[in-house]
């Protein structure tokens, strides 16, 4: 028995498509256990696989799978675990290729008839009357910037990730109608890699290191984003150039080696090591365009004229062949290779590709540098009637080089703004100054960092010995400052501070970064790094805006921020989602940043919000272009940064046309935001959101934090305590060594609710909020029907509730050793889903969970058919570690159930 909640269509095309899919993946997988293992091995699984699709999985009812899991030994728990968790994997596979999955999140929605690419949404805004003029400014002020960002609960290793490649692209093949001598090798072909895939380790022995997550997401870049990139700005440049220069429009950001918020393992050398692998990613990259224009542009000055500035720069090459005196363009693009080649030495210890040894050119000291010289070929064959010779290829390549430089991708640094307190009272200690700044109140501590900041003297001195942590801190920020002397001011995005809660938290880093040389102190100090506060909390998004009102009333804040004034501020979903339920994160989310654009405005800057998101709808998740269509009008303003993690790197960007359709989309919805009026605001939906935020946020933190049985049932029905031991992430999964939950990190959270099928973050305290502020479902339609925001919140909730199965939730209520508490717990929160799961259709008027989006509710229930016995599965092993086994093949079984169920559900974290 399936989900009654969701309805499927199974006689639609895509719905055959998908099923025949997963029928072969399915068969190859039997096929190649049984000539691997055996038919006694293969049987097992064919099994456990007929009693999971006769039973209600679903609601916890399954005598024949619980009969067959507990006889299970426990190599043969291993055993199965492996064939679960591959079988989930295919059956993404072979969902994605049927072309449904991947493009369920980017299809237009009923009556949902947006841009879909940043050429439409030109096209639309003209057509709506925007001028030339007015479209050049908005394109001057556009930053659109996903940021990917490393996940503490990544399961996959890289290998894996080849084989699904591979299988992809040779089930992609089999769409066509193909011969049957040919369809028979791809078979066969197929069967070769999900043998290999079945030999290959699905997990790690050790734990992840931050130089794996580095190699790992620069692989994606390196396979599909960048040459989405490119193919974007070939196209924009065409079709859209002459509305003004468009990078760095759309550029990539990154906290891989960078982020050290709670992060033992990130420092400077992980910094430096970042940044050289993300150089030798795009040097080679501009080396081999560089190639192909040398091989095509051989014209002869006995032909054509040329500019004297080529002929300057062809001068300088040191080519000694005498075939080459009159190609004056490849000699400048001679001379152009060899100073690349001098970067990538002087950056990554390598020459570029293709390069034929060392050179001994001066670099360029400047991205800059190499795209002047990239003009002087534009210009010089403009000039002299060889406009149509340019081609796309060489004014794409300065387009992405623009916004790419030396680094591919900024850099972001992160940081506790409790290490900044401890890191500065060390050094005003260390120094003599009298100052024992932790003991100072906020109003003493900003009198204080305001006079560092008026003066050069440093506090640091190379004499004196730091203590562990301040130390790491400063030459975290030394690699910095040489980063930013290697490849330009580009390569750092922003330094974002975990945790602020007041302009002091602001200051620290200034004074700490100017140690360093990367703040000047004196009358008018001034910055070449971007410092951007992280307002995370509930309290926290509240206060924000007077935080952002004191910094900016500071004489000093525009100097800082410079002759075009725009400060960055990053609103976090994931820690407010914990602090205060999904409905008040993101109402304090939309209000926060409506009332910092409002400030910002105010004040005279321009203001760039940082939405960091996660993968699930409890930590922000959705498509992306929606999200940005949903904020409120006036906070876009161009620009904006969003957080990519982990496994949603891979489902958005996996392969290039699925990277350049969600590129190109994000870009469209930006476009599209920034354009929207502001409007005037309704009284009735305010005091409606209001109430109903308000009622969310006490009704989640009655049972979250007031209850105090709480704690104990969520490490006791989650299997957070397994997850805590396994090798999933370079992270740890809290800031401290206890159990409360508000130390523990968001993704952690979230993730344990996942695996145990709840969901609960992505839904939990919507119903009681919307009784507790006494709304009706009338009025509640008209809030959707009037309100994006809410349409929107409305639309992600759903999928949560669609994503949790309660009957398999109450099997995992059933391990904890508090009987009572923990199923008084439980049945408050079923209460609540069962309310939520009423509310969301009647709003809708929809019969089921997703019926108005079949492709997504068929993803979901297909998710569940691969998932729900993993999850009887993971039972079975947690029953018994829980009973005292210690067997390490049990933690290796129970580590490949929580990777079977996270790649199953593709949205854990």
């Amino acid at each position: 028995m399936r989900n009654p909640a969701l309805s499927i269509d199974v006689d639609r095309p895509t719905s055959r498509h998908v099923r025949q899919n997963a029928h072969l993946l399915s068969d190859l997988l039997i096929e190649a256990i049984t000539y691997l293992e055996g038919e006694e091995k293969a049987e097992l699984v064919a099994k456990a696989r007929k009693a999971a699709s006769r039973e209600d999985v679903v609601n916890g009812d399954t005598p024949l799978l619980d009969h067959l899991f507990s006889d299970l030994t426990t190599e043969q728990a291993v055993f199965l675990a492996r064939a679960f968790a591959s079988h989930s994997l295919l059956a993404n596979i072979g969902e994605d290729v049927a072309g449904r999955r991947r493009h369920a999140e980017a299809d237009a929605q009923p009556g949902d008839e947006r841009p879909r690419t940043l050429i439409d949404a030109v096209k639309a805004l003209k057509a709506a009357g925007k001028s030339d003029a007015e479209l050049a400014k908005i394109f001057a002020a556009m930053n659109v910037v996903p940021v990917l960002t490393a996940h503490p609960t990544e399961v996959r290793r890289r290998s894996m990730v080849d084989r699904e490649t591979e299988i992809s692209r040779l089930m992609a093949l089999r769409r066509h109608h193909l011969p049957p001598d040919l369809d028979a090798e791809i078979r066969e072909s197929l069967f070769r890699e999900i043998a290999l895939m079945w030999r290959t380790r699905l997990y790690r022995p050790e734990r992840i290191t931050v130089k794996d997550e580095i190699r790992n997401a620069l692989s994606i870049v390196r396979t599909s984003i960048l040459p989405a990139i490119i193919d974007l700005y070939g196209d924009w440049t065409g079709k859209i150039g002459q509305h003004g220069q468009l990078a760095p429009l759309l550029k990539m950001g990154s906290w891989l080696g960078g982020d050290r918020d709670g992060h033992p393992g990130v420092n400077g050398q992980t910094l430096k090591l970042a940044l050289s692998s993300q150089s030798r990613v795009i040097l080679d990259w501009y080396a081999g365009e560089v190639r192909k224009l040398w091989s095509n542009l051989a014209v002869s000055t006995a032909y054509t004229p040329v500019s004297d500035e080529l002929l300057a720069l062809a001068a300088q090459a040191k080519d000694p062949s005498v075939h080459r005196i009159d190609e004056p363009y490849r000699l400048a693009l001679e001379l152009i290779f060899d100073r690349l080649t001098a970067v990538s030495q002087k950056l990554t210890g390598a020459p570029v590709a293709f390069a034929s040894g060392v050179t001994s050119v001066e670099p360029y000291a400047h991205p800059d540098a190499f795209v002047a010289d990239l003009s002087v070929i534009i210009d010089s064959l403009e000039r002299n009637g060889g406009q149509r010779l340019v081609g796309s290829a060489l004014r794409t390549l300065v387009e992405v080089a623009k916004a790419c430089g030396f680094h591919l991708m900024s850099l972001d640094l992160r940081q506790n703004a409790d290490v900044h307190e401890r890191t500065l009272d060390e050094l005003f200690r260390r120094a003599g100054t009298g100052v024992e700044y932790l003991k100072l109140d906020e109003d003493a501590r900003c009198k204080v960092l305001i006079d560092e900041l008026s003066h050069q003297r440093p506090l640091v001195s190379p004499f004196t010995a730091y203590g562990e942590e301040t130390s790491k801190e400063l030459a975290t920020m030394e690699a910095a400052a040489q980063a930013v002397r290697d490849y330009g001011h580009g390569c750092l995005g922003a330094y974002i501070i975990s945790k602020s809660a007041t302009l002091s938290d602001m200051l620290e880093p200034l004074v700490l970064l100017k140690q360093v040389g990367l703040v000047w102190g004196g009358a008018a100090p001034r910055a070449s790094v971007k410092v951007a506060p992280l307002f995370e909390t509930i309290g926290d998004l509240e206060n924000g805006p007077a935080v952002l009102r004191q910094w900016l009333e500071l004489p000093l804040s525009r100097t800082i921020l410079g002759d075009r004034p725009v400060q960055e501020i990053m609103l976090g979903y994931s820690d407010s989602n914990k602090d205060g339920g999904y409905v008040a994160s993101r109402r304090g989310v939309a209000t926060g940043a409506s009332a910092l654009a409002h400030e910002a405005d105010r004040m005279g800057v321009g203001l760039q919000l940082f939405h960091g998101r996660g993968g699930s709808v409890g930590r922000g998740g959705g498509p992306a272009a929606e999200a940005v269509l949903a904020q409120p009008a006036g906070t876009v303003q161009g620009r904006i940064r969003m957080t990519e993690q982990g496994e949603m790197i891979a489902r958005r960007f996996g392969d290039q046309p699925t990277a350049r359709r969600n590129l190109d989309g994000l870009a469209a919805a930006v476009l599209m935001a920034s354009d929207r009026p502001i409007p005037k605001r309704d009284s009735k939906v305010e005091a409606a959101m209001t109430a109903l935020a308000e009622a969310s946020f006490h009704g989640y933190r009655a049972l979250v934090y007031d209850d105090t049985a709480f704690e104990d049932f969520f490490w006791s029905v989650t299997p957070i305590s397994e997850i805590v031991g396994l090798n999933i992430g370079s992270r740890p999964a809290s800031r401290t060594a206890s159990r409360k939950i508000e130390d523990l990190r968001a993704i952690p959270w979230v993730f344990s609710w996942s695996q145990a099928r709840f969901m609960l973050p992505g839904w939990y305290g919507f119903a009681s909020g919307v009784e507790r502020a006494g709304l009706s479902v009338e009025q509640l339609r008209d809030l959707a029907g009037n309100f994006d925001f809410f349409a929107s919140l409305l639309s992600n909730m759903e999928l949560a509730l669609a994503q949790s199965q309660m009957g398999i939730a109450a099997r995992y209520v059933a391990l904890s050793p508090d009987k009572a508490n923990a199923e008084r717990i439980f049945a408050t929160i079923r209460r609540e889903h069962e309310a939520a799961n009423g509310l969301a259709l009647a709003i809708r008027g929809g019969a089921a969970l997703l019926d108005n989006q079949p492709d997504l509710a068929e993803s979901v229930a297909l998710a569940s058919r691969s998932v729900d016995p993993l999850n009887h599965l993971q039972l079975e092993l947690l029953s018994r570690r829980r009973a005292g086994d210690s067997d390490e093949e049990l933690r290796l079984a129970i580590q490949l159930t929580v990777a079977g169920i996270a790649a199953g559900l593709r949205n854990t974290g």
